[in-house]
């Protein structure tokens, strides 16, 4: 999947996003707020997981599509459940914890930090082949060269 001809129009949407997103949380709505972080997190980690603006379709399902889909579930059930228990203590915890925070932890920390760590190892030559790294390291030290003369 090529997408460096939509660079630009991810950087706009991005700003955009920004822009939303503070004036969500300045007008209490952090629900949606949290919500569109996750489409801007998202658009930050397809940026900078394409090699010369190319990303493979199958690195969109996993790792980075099943971040999104652990981040908006942890997302939607904390929502429900702080909704559900609101002003009353739980009927029960996961894990020790308050049904509405389990999830934070669960799915939107471990869960989301877990999917990337595994992804990474499991994929290291998707995020970045040594070949890739070999020519990286070769340009610098031309610039490098070039800078001391």
């Amino acid at each position: 999947m090529n997408i460096s001809d939509k660079r630009t129009g991810i950087m706009i949407l991005i700003a955009v996003l920004w822009v939303v997103i503070t004036v969500l949380g300045w007008t209490n709505r952090f629900v949606p707020a949290m919500f569109l972080g996750v489409v801007l997190m998202f658009l930050h980690m397809l940026l900078g997981a394409a090699n010369k603006g190319k990303l493979k379709a199958s690195f969109l399902l996993y790792p980075l599509g099943l971040w999104v889909v652990l981040w908006i579930l942890s997302f939607a059930l904390s929502w429900y459940f702080s909704k559900e228990f609101s002003g009353r203590i739980p009927d029960f915890t996961i894990l020790g914890f308050h049904p509405s925070f389990a999830w934070t932890v669960l799915t939107y920390w471990l869960g989301g930090v877990a999917t990337l760590t595994i992804g990474f190892v499991v994929l290291k030559d998707q995020w970045l082949s040594q070949e890739d790294w070999d020519d990286f390291t070769k340009k610098i030290e031309e610039l490098n060269k070039e800078a001391a003369e």
